[in-house]
Parts: C-alpha cells; structure tokens; sequence
C-alpha cells in the first residue's frame, strides 16, 4: 500500500469514526432541531418555534414539543394537529387547567386569556459516545405577554440496542412571579393533562397493553405503572419514574379514535405550584420493533426502575 494510500485509508476510517456519535440539524426558518443516530437517520424533531399547519386558525399555533418521534426505520409514530383535534401535537405536555392572576385559562387548548409555551434558550446540546442530551429553557406566557412560569425540558438519547431505543424526558415547571395552580380536565372525571403521546393513524385500533396485560378497551384516569402501544411490526411505551409525583400515576390510553398515551398528572385534584418550588416530572420513552410481548416491555420498565433507584441522576447535571 502506497503512503497516499494509506492516508486515504485513514481520512475514511476518521470520517467513520467521526459519524458515530449523534448529531443534530437546526432549522431556523422552521423552528425545528432534529436528533440523528449514529447512523444519520432521524430519530426525533423538537419544535421550539411556532408551528402551524396550513388552514388552520392561529389560535392552534404551538410550539416546545416533540414531532414527530419516528421510528427505528425511520416511520413518522406521531402526528401533528390532526382533524379530530387540532391541539394534540406529537408528544407534548401541556395542561387543560391552568389557574394563575385569578384567571382560569390553560395550555392543552387554545383559552382565553391564552397561555402558550414559547421557547427562551438552548441550555445543552451535547453528543457523547452512547447518548445525546438536549437541554431547552421555554416560558409559559399569559396573553403572549406576562410569563407566569418557567419550564426546563431535557431530553436524552440513547443509544441504539437489540430491542429498541430508550429516550428519557425530564420537565421542570416553576412559577414565576405568584403561585400558578395545575389540573387535569374534571370533564366526566377524566382527569387528563401532562405528558401526552398522540400517535400516527398507524396506532388506530393498536395493541394497548400494561402491566396488568392487554386492554380490552380505553383506559381513563386508571392506575398502572406503564403503557404501551403497539402494532404486529412496532411500538413505543411510556415509563414514568419512581420518584414522579403522585406515583403510580393514572392513565388515559385510547385506541378508538386515535392511539393516545396520557400521564394524567395531576389528575382531579389540582396541585399549586410556588415560585422557588418547581415540580419536576421524569419519563423513559421506549421504541421499538414488534409488540409489547415480543419487545420484552415489562423487563425494560424494570431495568428503568432500578436505574432510577440506584442513583437519581437528572438530565439538567453535567
């Protein structure tokens, strides 16, 4: 082998080597960041500016979530702004009760008075050789003027395994300047708000499973340790830490109309939340090939149990 060669060799070795860590590509104009695998491929887009389909009235502008969240092979498992409601957006977390300034409004629809996440800062964007963490800074605005909290999202991939891909999610909401009351809509005593998967037409009439075994039909404001959705070829399940609030969380888990995943936090009962206090809201996000049995969800829920038990480790630390 000749020297010229040899540093031909080497420079595509490095080029190899250099693309094995994840990546991420900004869209400014879009208002979008996405996170690639090792292999380049999409794994996740975050939206942190205003996102709107065309057709729409403005109200349903929305911004500071997750779509889509694609699959191991690329497929979109999310959807956005969909016909039967425009306010579901990928996976999101947002609240259909809000109390704050001796208002009634809230952040899972549009209200009036509005009250709508709006992106502040990047706090991380950092590649490793196993993982990505992306770190956001947002700011609930009240008539797209008063901030009356602050919210840290962090978010870390990692790396691709043999069953499937885990993602942790982290929420931090303080309030900022008063105290600032959550709550999941009273609506039939369904209780929904926080965290919410709203999955592609492809999770219509999917597999729901838990802990305690395949659903027969809808959950709403029902106890279980985890969920999961999935066809014959995929899936994605929701963990929720340990030291959640509340724990074990209720559930909304729907496949009539759509596939939906709800951490129902906090539920009926509304909680107050304090300037200097903030609540923070820790998940694991699980994707991946075949259905709940065959992807060995439960184990994997374990696995992120004894993770969280052995040594509490938030995102938001280095």
């Amino acid at each position: 082998m000749t020297r010229l060669n040899f540093l031909f060799l080497m420079v595509f070795v490095f080029s190899l080597l250099g693309s094995s860590k994840m990546k991420f590509m900004e869209d400014l104009a879009k208002g979008r960041l996405t996170i690639l695998s090792e292999e380049q491929k999409k794994i996740l887009t975050y939206c942190f500016g205003g996102q709107l389909k065309p057709g729409i009235d403005s109200k349903y502008t929305q911004s500071c979530y997750i779509h889509p969240l694609f699959s191991l092979d690329g497929l979109e498992l999310t959807e956005d702004s969909p016909k039967d409601h425009f306010h579901h957006h990928g996976l999101f977390w947002t609240w259909p009760v809000v109390r704050t300034r001796g208002q009634d409004t809230g952040t899972w629809e549009p209200r009036i008075p509005s009250l709508r996440q709006h992106f502040v800062r990047w706090l991380k964007r950092k590649a490793t050789d196993r993982t990505f963490v992306l770190g956001v800074e947002n700011a609930w605005k009240l008539d797209e003027k008063e901030v009356v909290a602050k919210e840290k999202v962090y978010v870390r991939v990692h790396a691709l395994e043999k069953q499937g891909r885990l993602i942790d999610l982290e929420l931090e909401v303080e309030a900022v300047g008063g105290p600032l009351e959550l709550q999941g809509t009273p609506e039939e005593n369904k209780g929904y708000g926080g965290l919410t998967f709203r999955g592609s037409p492809m999770f219509t009439g999917a597999t729901m499973t838990t802990e305690k075994g395949i659903l027969a039909e809808d959950a709403v404001h029902t106890p279980f340790l985890w969920a999961d959705l999935s066809t014959r070829e995929l899936g994605v399940a929701i963990f929720v830490s340990p030291d959640h609030p509340g724990f074990p969380a209720r559930w909304l888990i729907r496949n009539s109309y759509a596939g939906l995943i709800n951490v129902s936090w906090p539920g009926l009962k509304p909680v107050t939340l304090k300037p200097g206090e903030p609540v923070i809201l820790r998940y694991r996000i699980f994707i991946h090939r075949g259905d709940a049995r065959t992807a060995d969800v439960a184990s994997a829920y374990e696995r992120y149990l004894k993770e969280r038990r052995v040594e509490d480790n938030p995102l938001s630390h280095p």
